[in-house]
């Protein structure tokens, strides 16, 4: 089993790595946009599912599952539809980091701090205790932080290599990538110093490696990580494994 956690900002690379990961160790890959999708799919998704029990699920039907199974396993907030958020449900999970200050400010009423990291920390690490997966943000480099099975890796590149991948990823111009990366990153540092009180998200104590991918391309920074893997499974990459006879 491989659980690869990916943390860093935006346009540092995960969402490009993350998909190409996952093709080569065959595991599930899940990021904001793909929670997101998965919940806007969910009833209509495990309906289908009850009705083809003769045949083994694919790999989305069995992601589908695995989000209904949290979703149940964890009820706290009596009112609403979703066993998480209630009525919120997916926008406190998968939206960018600069929309969830609006959210929360807006829905205050309907789910407070603690409700909200303690469900991401559900999911996240519901998510990693199953077959082999990628993850890609979320802060899950921090939830799992203590899981000797997961490996942490910390993806950067310049802020001319962040801007040109968000536009290509979101289509947009220069100057809106550029604006929304800087909100971004803002927000992003805001989010864990509020739900996780660090100030530094992306220091080198929280991951067991951090790439540069504006130095490398996707072949090689992609090698690199599922020889680390390799590596942790082979107890290499443990908590102090660096020791210095005397």
């Amino acid at each position: 089993m491989a659980v690869i956690v990916t943390g860093g900002l935006a346009g540092g690379g995960g969402r490009f790595l993350g998909p190409e990961l996952s093709r080569r160790i065959d595991a599930d890959y899940v990021d904001r946009l793909i929670l997101s999708n998965v919940a806007r799919e969910l009833q209509a998704t495990v309906e289908a599912l009850d009705q083809r029990e003769q045949r083994p699920p694919t790999r989305s039907e069995r992601f589908s599952r695995i989000i209904q199974r949290i979703m149940e396993r964890t009820a706290y907030t009596g009112g609403g539809s979703d066993p998480y958020f209630g009525t919120v449900y997916p926008e406190f999970l998968v939206s960018e980091y600069d929309e969830l200050p609006n959210l929360i400010a807006t829905r205050g009423h309907e789910i407070d701090d603690d409700s909200y990291i303690t469900a991401i920390r559900n999911v996240i690490t519901e998510l990693a205790s199953g077959d082999n997966v990628v993850i890609v943000g979320r802060g899950a480099h921090i939830i799992l932080k203590d899981n000797p099975n997961v490996l942490r890796v910390g993806l950067i590149a310049t802020f001319e290599d962040r801007v040109e991948r968000v536009m290509v990823r979101e289509r947009m111009d220069q100057a809106t990538a550029e604006n929304a990366i800087r909100s971004r990153d803002a927000a992003r540092l805001a989010y864990f110093q509020r739900f996780f009180g660090i100030d530094s998200p992306d220091g080198a104590e929280h991951y067991h490696l951090v790439i540069n991918t504006s130095e490398m391309n996707l072949d090689a920074a992609t090698d690199i990580i599922i020889s680390a893997s390799e590596e942790l499974g082979m107890g290499r990459l443990s908590r102090h494994a660096f020791r210095v006879e005397p």
